[in-house]
């Protein structure tokens, strides 16, 4: 057993150095017909980051030539296979821009965008890569309407849209979270500002009953620790917010506490046309 271990250690080794001598050997070369057949060699091994050094070394000689449509195309795929999915990208977009009539051409559109798609963060991540996904898939679905990757382009779209409306959620929850801490005030209107925008972007989500709650909350909050000439504007905006949500979500299990903060705001709105 421990001779048939070393054995097969002692041939991955051998295979190893030999794969090393065989590619720095190939980087010397000027043989471009050698270069070409060993970067296609390594790329079909699944030798990705060989090949792709060696599509990059040719890739200005075979510049017009038949070839360079496969040097491209295959140069875009040892990237996206070695996860380098912004360089993936970019290499894919080139290829259709420049080889927009290739038989390749839909394939390297639709990976320029999914390589994107791939290369996008967990929701609570920045969503800079997913945004351009959404644009660059779009643009593909409008170029290629009848594409065999229809599906697969707008189960995308729809998977980062779902992303895009998780992150705000989450954001909406930060800022409201952040009132409950020592300098609450000072967080207070921008709660309120996220979760306005978060209904307003998103006006099916399933997150809108919570969100309007914690704007009544919020909204009853900011009132309470108003100066006095802002108390009233507030407290009647809290009101709004209640019977919104009322008319939304009449059986929600929010429903008491929300109607506990209406019925405070009344109050304190029937004490301020006293005082006026």
């Amino acid at each position: 057993m421990k001779k048939t271990v070393f054995l097969t250690l002692l041939a991955v080794i051998i295979s190893l150095s030999s794969c090393a001598n065989s590619l720095a050997k190939l980087e010397k070369s000027d043989d471009y017909e050698e270069l070409y057949k060993g970067a296609i060699a390594f790329y079909e091994q699944g030798k990705y980051s060989k090949a792709q050094i060696l599509f990059e070394k040719i890739s200005p000689y075979y510049r017009g030539n038949i070839e360079a449509e496969k040097v491209q195309f295959y140069w875009a795929y040892s990237l996206y296979y070695q996860r380098l999915y912004q360089l993936a990208s970019f290499r894919f977009k080139n290829f259709y821009q420049t080889y927009g009539r290739s038989q390749y051409a839909e394939e390297s559109e639709y990976m320029a965008a999914y390589s994107l798609y791939k290369d996008a963060p967990d929701a609570n991540l920045d969503q800079t890569s997913s945004e351009e996904a959404v644009v660059a898939m779009q643009n593909f679905l409008n170029r290629w309407p009848a594409s065999r990757y229809y599906d697969d382009a707008n189960r995308i779209i729809d998977e980062l849209q779902v992303r895009f409306e998780t992150k705000a959620y989450l954001k909406a929850k930060l800022y409201h979270k952040l009132t409950t801490g020592l300098s609450y005030r000072n967080y207070l209107e921008a709660a309120i500002v996220t979760i306005e925008a978060f209904k307003n972007d998103y006006p099916d989500s399933k997150y809108n009953e919570e969100l309007l709650y914690l704007a009544v909350e919020t909204e009853f909050k900011l009132a309470d620790n108003s100066i006095q000439s802002k108390k009233k504007e507030r407290f009647n905006k809290t009101v709004a917010f209640y019977k919104e949500f009322s008319e939304r979500y009449p059986d929600s299990k929010y429903m008491d506490k929300v109607s506990d903060w209406y019925n405070q705001s009344l109050e304190e709105l029937k004490e301020l046309n006293k005082t006026q």
